[in-house]
């Protein structure tokens, strides 16, 4: 980023910092205020060259602002229905030492696939359904629109679920090599 730009985004944040932490201290407590302001600060700087100049530039950073406090309130709510969830079940259960074994080799497969695909279908996958990036932020992520976003993601997962089926086929042949030596 050139200096210009940084004193450009400097600038912005001496005047409407106080506005947009005030903004959030409305809607949270204090720990959460500071950690969205950050956030549309954050998102500012990413796309320094889609903030308006002037009066524009308040309105633009309230409304990062609601989409940054509406992604929170969707985690909070995501939080409390797996705690609800788990509550309900009786808590955490630990997993019989088989079931442990049985996770581990899946989790060892799907990172073994994920590490054979493409940097760009690895990053998507793991925005859209790790990170659950809403789909509205993850077209503008990818540039494009919601519809070619779910597309993107759709194709990504169809290429994840071939490198599972190679590894798992990989996994099938050791085993098999294993059992038959015995």
């Amino acid at each position: 980023m050139t200096s210009t730009a940084r004193q450009r985004f400097e600038g912005i944040y001496q005047e409407h910092a106080k506005s947009v932490l005030a903004y959030f201290l409305r809607r949270c407590d204090s720990e959460a205020a500071r950690d969205a302001t950050a956030e549309v600060f954050l998102v500012a700087w990413r796309r320094l060259s889609d903030v308006p100049e002037g009066d524009e530039t308040l309105r633009w950073l309230y409304g990062t602002a609601r989409k940054v406090l509406a992604n929170q309130r969707r985690g909070d709510v995501r939080r409390l229905r797996l705690l609800d969830r788990i509550r309900s079940n009786g808590g955490p259960v630990e997993p019989s030492p088989d079931m442990a074994v049985v996770r581990r080799e899946e989790d060892r497969q799907v990172h073994e696939a994920l590490l054979r695909l493409r940097d760009d279908d690895r990053e998507l996958l793991m925005l859209a359904l790790w990170e659950e990036l809403p789909r509205d932020e993850l077209a503008a992520h990818l540039g494009c629109n919601r519809h070619a976003a779910a597309q993107r993601v759709y194709r990504a997962t169809r290429r994840l679920g071939r490198e599972m089926t190679v590894v798992h086929h990989r996994s099938g042949d050791v085993a098999s090599l294993k059992g038959g030596a015995s």
